[in-house]
């Protein structure tokens, strides 16, 4: 009896397998045709070289004008008779693809990329016949959260669950994801580089946070520009395989507390274009194989304290360029990092550099001569233009001191001082300690423009006083004089008769008075 109901389930699971596989192409929604399409698109082969065994099957679709994928691949693609590895690489980018259907189906390892092709929806089950995907490029579209969700994802049906995919590498970046669903990864064990960059993410939720807690195996995490300012525990208590982590262009004032649980594996952090204020010896504790740091194009940035990268022994790379408000950087705390190589400080507040030592015992003239190897053997890049230098000996000795008596060949030679004034837009290059140090530069000078303009030279000015001055003198006392002349002629007088003025009509009036009464006087 358990033998037939064992045989009955296989039996039903292989039906509903087969209808799956005949219903996963969905041939109610059209398909781009494959005829001659080699033809319209670029078709190509190519072979790994030396120990490489790989073989490619290449499929160019980019810009074509079309609205579907392919309903299958070409007939020579997928197969090949000397037994080498085959791998499709396919490319629809540039379409205006509104729904990603079903991949057609294949054994063989697919890299498959549509980007910028406005897709807004996903069919379900979109990899259902593709179990070998290596890597996923779906960025510069218009998906949202709601089409991602983990059945997207999920592999060929077998007896009583989905198979996994094997998806290594996942790119949804420029798109319209706000969350994601706790169980969107499911599907894809082996995930190892996912890029959420540029999504409107703003706060990772809880079913973000316990999604990207499921990619245990992530080893690359992009989440830059996505409008968050701080990463839950949980992520970084189950991520901690990474080893790139990009943060770039986010709100964190301050790194979460749990951030060195990634420590042990981290070789690669960009913080750049954040709103940290300052950096210090607490801000990267537990990252003791980080390799490349990047924290520029910080708004807000003023200080890197002391013992800022002391515990980064490993560092090679540190870029801390075009920080506009940074003006104290400590480079003592990166004497540490023997493997330097590339070191970045272009375009900050920055106006010298200096050493916790005495400089002076570099000198082959000094007594206590020091010949101990420089700092950074390994240096290549030293980049310090565009800041504000005063171009003192402490700044020479120490530039010679880290990169060495030729460090004219390693300095840009658009790199000028501004301070003091007897030395600014001098080249850094063409100077030296000795010259510097040996320079005597007075505490106070006068500044003396070559050739100011006539209204501010000084016998201008004076004359300009003094014609002003007595042109107001001559004003009041000619004033006065007419004020004085003026009083004297009203009191004289000059036995002048004062005009008397009287109205018309009073005359008239006392003109009739006059004339009424000779008339009485006559009666």
């Amino acid at each position: 009896m358990e033998l037939n109901n064992l045989a009955l389930l296989f039996a039903l699971s292989t039906l509903v397998n087969l209808w799956l596989q005949c219903m996963c192409q969905h041939e109610s929604i059209p398909y781009e045709n494959v005829e001659n399409i080699c033809e319209t698109c670029i078709c190509r082969q190519a072979h790994g070289t030396g120990n490489n065994r790989q073989f490619y099957d290449i499929l160019n679709c980019t810009m074509k004008g079309f609205k579907h994928i392919l309903a299958r691949w070409p007939a020579q693609f997928g197969n090949n008779s000397k037994g080498d590895h085959v791998i499709i690489v396919a490319s629809f980018s540039g379409n205006a693809i509104d729904v990603l259907q079903q991949l057609p189906s294949t054994n063989a390892t697919l890299y498959f990329s549509c980007r910028h092709c406005s897709i807004k929806r996903l069919q379900v089950p979109t990899f259902m016949d593709v179990p070998n995907i290596n890597t996923l490029d779906l960025a510069w579209n218009e998906i949202e959260s709601d089409e991602l969700v983990p059945d997207v994802f999920r592999g060929p049906y077998h007896t009583t669950n989905y198979e996994p995919i094997a998806l290594y590498e996942l790119d949804l970046s420029h798109n319209n994801l706000q969350s994601l669903d706790r169980h969107i990864f499911e599907h894809t064990p082996n995930l190892t580089r996912l890029n959420l960059s540029f999504n409107p993410f703003k706060v990772l939720d809880n079913p973000t946070s316990l999604a990207l807690a499921s990619a245990t195996s992530l080893q690359s995490l992009d989440l830059s520009y996505a409008g968050i300012k701080t990463i839950p525990n949980l992520i970084f208590e189950n991520l901690t395989s990474l080893k790139y982590l990009n943060l770039a262009g986010n709100e964190f004032t301050r790194l979460p507390d749990s951030f060195y649980l990634i420590g042990r594996n981290l070789l690669y952090l960009n913080l750049a274009n954040n709103l940290f204020s300052n950096f210090n010896e607490q801000s990267f504790l537990g990252l003791k194989v980080l390799t490349h740091l990047n924290i520029s194009y910080m708004p807000v940035l003023k200080s890197i304290e002391n013992n800022t990268f002391s515990r980064l022994e490993t560092l090679t790379y540190l870029e801390c360029s075009h920080n506009p408000n940074l003006k104290k950087f400590d480079l003592d705390s990166l004497m540490h990092c023997g493997n330097l190589t590339y070191l970045d400080l272009s375009f900050c507040n920055i106006n010298t550099l200096a050493l916790n030592m005495d400089l002076s015992v570099l000198e082959p003239n000094n007594k206590n001569y020091d010949v101990s190897p420089r700092p950074w053997i390994e240096l290549k890049v030293f980049n310090i233009k565009g800041n504000h230098w005063m171009c003192d000996c402490e700044l020479f000795q120490t530039l010679e001191y880290i990169i060495g008596k030729d460090y004219q060949d390693v300095v840009d030679q658009d790199v000028r001082c501004e301070a003091p004034y007897v030395l600014s837009g001098a080249r850094l290059s063409n100077l030296t300690s000795a010259q510097i140090c040996a320079l005597q530069i007075p505490k106070k000078y006068r500044v003396v423009d070559e050739d100011p303009p006539r209204f501010r030279r000084k016998h201008y000015v004076i004359l300009t006083v003094v014609t002003a001055t007595v042109v107001v003198i001559l004003g009041l006392i000619i004033g006065f004089i007419v004020v004085c002349i003026r009083r004297r002629l009203k009191r004289e007088d000059f036995g002048v008769e004062p005009i008397r003025y009287t109205s018309v009509r009073s005359s008239n009036l006392s003109a009739f008075s006059h004339g009424h009464a000779n008339a009485n006087n006559g009666i």
